[in-house]
């Protein structure tokens, strides 16, 4: 049995014996043709245009778009609602980078396109900026009921309305990538943000549950609550409206505009059905991120990791098929991720208790993962020694690793995971 799977800018081609594939999972929309981009968006807007149009009247509108690490198609969402801004006040766009670089060449390249199109639509009355979490003005809003100081962006301080653009999927500790997000972390201060995250600690803060799911009984998330109570106190009762989707490698399987809670639930619905697998885990599980922009550095792709793992069972292996071409991270992550992931695994867990520190919750959660597995294969372009300083093991062969399973244990299972930063696995209880 052939399976390609994505791999940075490319695939990767594994050969695995029908007899022992245990599956190939990948994101449902993957399926669906991207020329569909623009229909699916028409039905969406359409279904909502006249409320959102008469809401937006004369309104000074703020547009909050993700920054050029995701894989929205920004470029089809904006030129779709282009057309129904135009009795806006004004119009200040804002890319909400979280604690991600402001000034890279991705976001620049945005920032033009954003700008091409305010033209091509005839919006003059335009601003863009990149949100900078450590270097921006900042205003005081207030504290949560679980203790996040929130200080936002003061772009926002004139805004009547709000406009978010976002993608739905599983989220490893928010539950689900969603529209809120693109206020907390996205438009605030590196402080909030920490504050915020420090809430990964906490067992109950994993994928697939929101206070704004339409199951009650998904409800129980304390970083995705905290990130709604922070976003209300931002917003202070100002109209807050979504374009959300549900998309891979730019194709849109679904999409839907309205009121920001109204539409996260209805997207959260639809991302479980699509991309929420409930399976028996398996001995040996093969995971990649889904390629670019997935890929692009581990502190990225370790997502598709924490969103999967319930797919092997404990003592297992897992093959970690992630480019990795621009190295492990963000320069301001490393002191408090990777090199706090080098340290013997018993001292990163002591390394993470007390007061949190930003981005420590990727080491703790690498390090419980490392620890319940045999081993843990990387195929990237990371040095080696890197690789093995983190106690993972390296290999340029993925297929030899497959077929040393084989081998080893003829009757042996493998599962398959292609674009797993979209797809959340949950075992069977």
């Amino acid at each position: 049995m052939q399976i390609a799977i994505h791999y940075g800018q490319t695939t990767l081609p594994l050969r695995i014996p029908e007899e022992n594939c245990a599956g190939l999972i990948i994101p449902c929309q993957e399926q669906i043709h991207p020329g569909r981009n623009q229909e699916l968006l028409s039905a969406a807007i359409e279904a909502y245009s006249t409320p959102f149009q008469s809401q937006i009247h004369n309104q000074r509108l703020c547009i909050l778009l993700p920054d050029a690490t995701r894989d929205l198609p920004v470029v089809d969402c904006l030129a779709a609602v282009a057309p129904l801004l135009q009795k806006a006040a004004s119009i200040r766009f804002i890319l909400c980078t979280g604690t991600h670089p402001a000034k890279t060449q991705g976001n620049l390249v945005l920032c033009d396109q954003v700008r091409r199109i305010c033209r091509t639509a005839g919006l003059h009355i335009c601003d863009i900026m990149v949100h900078d979490c450590q270097d921006a003005d900042f205003i005081d809003i207030g504290i949560t009921r679980r203790g996040t100081a929130v200080r936002c962006n003061a772009a926002i301080r004139d805004t009547d309305i709000f406009l978010v653009l976002s993608d739905v999927k599983p989220h490893y500790f928010a539950g689900y990538s969603n529209p809120v997000k693109n206020f907390v972390p996205g438009i605030c201060d590196y402080e909030t943000a920490r504050g915020n995250h420090s809430l990964t600690l906490d067992a109950a803060s994993g994928f697939c549950a929101h206070p704004y799911h339409p199951n009650p009984a998904r409800h129980n998330q304390p970083l995705a609550a905290d990130q709604v109570e922070a976003m209300e106190q931002i917003v202070q009762g100002r109209p807050v409206y979504a374009l959300t989707t549900i998309s891979s490698h730019r194709a849109i399987q679904w999409a839907a505009l309205g009121p920001v809670q109204e539409v996260c639930a209805k997207a959260f619905a639809q991302a479980d059905q699509l991309n929420l697998h409930i399976i028996d885990p398996v001995q040996r599980l093969i995971v990649s991120p889904g390629g670019h922009p997935n890929d692009m550095d581990l502190y990225i792709a370790q997502r598709a990791l924490e969103l999967t793992e319930q797919a092997v069972i404990d003592g297992g292996e897992i093959l970690f098929c992630s480019a990795c071409r621009h190295g492990i991270g963000p320069a301001n992550s490393m002191d408090h991720f990777w090199n706090l992931l080098t340290l013997p695994l018993d001292q990163v867990y002591q390394a993470v208790q007390g007061r949190y520190k930003m981005f420590s919750h990727k080491p703790y959660r690498f390090a419980k993962l490392i620890q319940r597995l045999r081993k843990l294969w990387v195929y990237s372009e990371l040095a080696d020694d890197s690789i093995l300083a983190a106690h993972m093991q390296p290999t340029h062969h993925p297929q030899q690793v497959v077929d040393g399973w084989i081998q080893d244990n003829p009757q042996v299972r493998i599962l398959v995971i292609d674009g797993a930063n979209k797809i959340g696995i949950k075992r069977h209880t």
